[in-house]
């Protein structure tokens, strides 16, 4: 290890002229500058890296959920169609075509959950990143759009307890001949179902359950999405 001599040093500070002595201070003050800003711009790259790696994931995120909705959704349709068929006709069964009915033979005991996922947009939340996105409004569009799948979940939900509720108990009383005349499908097999006071007025939930361009207003939300964070932070 080399020992400083600081006489020597010192001697060669005092022995600086007032122009000599700015100079090197100023050597000193803009390496120290330089060193911070270069730190800075590390950091600021580094965390803008960490944003668009964060937002790639979330848009993936989307496109899951997305495909998920539609999926449930089109599940839901079914029951709506079937409504909207016997509600049109005032449920009167034999007004309709057999072949229609047949189509929807098993649709009420058909089920399913929507399982809003959002562990990207949780770990943006968590995290000092979101604090770094200066674009508010694209924030807040971002939360809103999470916001109206966890409320969509929140009505499938409640639509498929209600329908479970209907059918459930129903199912469970038929007799081993009702229960082979449902296998048959058909006439006999909705007489069966609207028999039943509970069910009867449950099918005339689903058409109305749902406003008319409910799904296309939400697929169209999550596109615009995930449009804004492709052209924001790339592809991949």
């Amino acid at each position: 290890m080399v020992k400083i001599d600081w006489k020597k040093v010192k001697t060669t500070i005092r022995n600086w002229k007032p122009g000599e002595y700015i100079r090197q201070t100023s050597i000193v003050v803009i390496g120290v500058l330089i060193t911070f800003v270069g730190s800075e711009l590390v950091t600021r790259c580094s965390e803008q890296k960490d944003i668009k790696s964060t937002m790639l994931l979330i848009r993936d995120e989307l496109k899951s959920n997305q495909d998920q909705f539609e999926d449930v959704m089109s599940e839901f349709n079914k029951d709506k169609r079937i409504s909207t068929l016997l509600m049109e006709h005032d449920m009167k069964l034999r007004m309709i075509p057999e072949d229609s009915l047949r189509q929807f033979g098993f649709v009420l005991g058909h089920f399913r959950v929507f399982s809003c996922r959002r562990n990207a947009m949780d770990l943006l939340k968590n995290s000092m990143l979101m604090q770094k996105i200066s674009d508010k409004e694209f924030l807040l569009s971002l939360i809103e759009v999470y916001e109206r799948l966890e409320s969509f979940r929140t009505l499938i939900t409640e639509y498929y307890d209600m329908k479970g509720q209907a059918v459930n108990p129903f199912h469970l009383s038929l007799t081993d001949e009702q229960f082979n005349s449902l296998l048959e499908g058909g006439y006999e097999m909705w007489e069966i179902y609207l028999s039943d006071k509970t069910v009867r007025n449950f099918m005339r939930t689903p058409m109305e359950y749902f406003h008319s361009s409910y799904k296309k207003s939400v697929e169209q939300e999550i596109d615009k999405m995930i449009r804004a964070i492709e052209q924001r932070y790339g592809t991949k």
